[in-house]
């Protein structure tokens, strides 16, 4: 006869996994719905990235800058795209495909999860529904658009890094690294400060032990992204050529871009035309909320109560916990990166020592690259671009919110208050996007 006690802890024991199937599962569910009240040249560039795949399936090279003004955009998705389309499934092969990117991103978070706590499967569960619950991780998942391809390569890469330290740094992991940064670099041109940050991590982490891991990775990546880098050069003289260089603001960002906090504006307001060109509000209204519009058809009209409630409700629920993955990052990453850097680190300092790198060195080239190349409209300060460090603010999230846990049962209810509140805040916000 069976031990009914038994059978009880596997019970347990199996629950974790099946929130972790359910939230990848819902994730790509969710994003082929919304791809499908979606045309493919309605997502964000939708009409620039079809044209470069049309382009590309005609057997006509790489589009000029007269036929896609995202004529720059390294090819690996317009190429994926056209190939869909060549084999039955249209143009909506690319929304398919982004679909299936999202859930695998999901995946990954868990990945994760597991490295940083491999016995504790409600944790790893935790932080798996808390990447699939970042809004722009579904968002992306619906479009025409390389972002969600790059985010859940870089994602790839980084746990990669971590996981080649877990192994002892061995060559063969390395090049498999590589292979991923490289073909992250043919899908986007952020590829390079993801590589950089990467490296710096590997250093810390790893020293001398870890060399030929990085070298692998190295040559791998100029293998693969090598001919691309070339390419643009010799027609570019740029291997980062880019198409930053529209609409720009003489004499560069005012006081406004650096330093608004509108924060009446977030509760009531939280989409476009508001607080336009402002750094801090306009993204954060864009990774909780929806500010350009792309789920909401790109505000044509002003949205119905029901929208609008929603859109209010993620921005207040965003702006509580913004700092609790914030301060967990910062909490458990500088104290790792103090211990890599004397050599005295554990599994855990490096697992957040390498979030901190990776997220500090790429919002820095995030802003230079703002403060460089200064829009109008604030186009550029979109929460896509930093879409792969969706599962690093989320795992941070859980930690934080797992210490709190642990000071007692005034912290477990608002814990589990504010859960509830976004789980029905986030569901409306579903049910209201994608108008048909």
């Amino acid at each position: 006869m069976s031990d009914p006690t038994s059978a009880g802890r596997l019970d347990r024991a199996a629950a974790p996994a099946v929130c972790v199937a359910l939230a990848a599962v819902l994730t790509l569910g969710v994003a082929l719905l919304g791809a499908s009240r979606l045309d493919p040249a309605g997502g964000y560039d939708g009409v620039a990235f079809l044209r470069y795949a049309q382009v590309v399936k005609a057997g006509d090279g790489l589009p000029t800058k007269a036929q896609s003004y995202e004529y720059a955009s390294p090819p690996a998705f317009p190429w994926e795209a056209a190939v869909l389309a060549r084999g039955g499934l249209g143009w909506r092969g690319g929304q398919v495909l982004s679909a299936l990117w999202a859930a695998l991103l999901v995946v990954v978070g868990w990945l994760l999860a597991r490295e940083l706590w491999p016995r504790r499967p409600w944790l790893q569960a935790a932080a798996t529904v808390a990447t699939a619950a970042v809004p722009i991780v579904i968002r992306l998942g619906t479009m025409f658009h390389p972002e969600i391809q790059f985010a859940c390569l870089a994602a790839l890469a980084l746990l990669l890094v971590i996981r080649g330290e877990r192994r002892g740094w061995p060559a063969l992991d390395g090049a498999l690294l590589g292979v991923t940064l490289g073909v992250a670099a043919l899908t986007r041109q952020t590829a390079v400060a993801v590589a950089v940050a990467l490296a710096i991590a590997i250093v810390l982490a790893g020293r001398r032990r870890a060399l030929r891991f990085l070298a692998a990775a190295a040559v791998a990546l100029v293998l693969v992204a090598g001919p691309w880098w070339g390419w643009q050069t010799h027609v570019y003289g740029n291997p980062l050529q880019s198409n930053l260089d529209r609409y720009l603001i003489p004499g560069g960002q005012p006081r406004s871009f650096y330093l608004s906090a509108p924060l009446r504006a977030l509760v009531v307001h939280p989409y476009r035309p508001d607080f336009a060109g402002q750094l801090w509000p306009q993204f954060h209204a864009d990774l909780w909320s929806d500010w350009f519009g792309g789920q909401h058809a790109f505000w044509p009209k002003p949205p119905g109560s029901a929208t609008r409630l929603f859109l209010s409700s993620q921005s207040v629920l965003g702006l509580i916990v913004t700092p609790l993955a914030l301060g967990g990052l910062l909490a458990f990453g500088i104290p790792a990166l103090s211990r890599l850097a004397r050599g005295r680190g554990g599994r855990r300092d490096v697992v957040f020592g390498t979030f901190l790198v990776l997220a500090a060195v790429t919002w820095a080239a995030f802003l230079v690259q703002l403060i460089r190349f200064p829009q109008q409209g604030g186009d550029p300060i979109k929460s896509s671009y930093m879409l792969y460090l969706a599962p690093v603010f989320a795992i941070s999230a859980v930690a934080a919110a797992a210490a709190l846990w642990r000071r007692g049962r005034g912290w477990r209810a608002a814990l589990i208050a504010w859960g509830g509140l976004y789980a029905v805040s986030y569901l409306g916000f579903l049910a209201t996007s994608w108008p048909r």
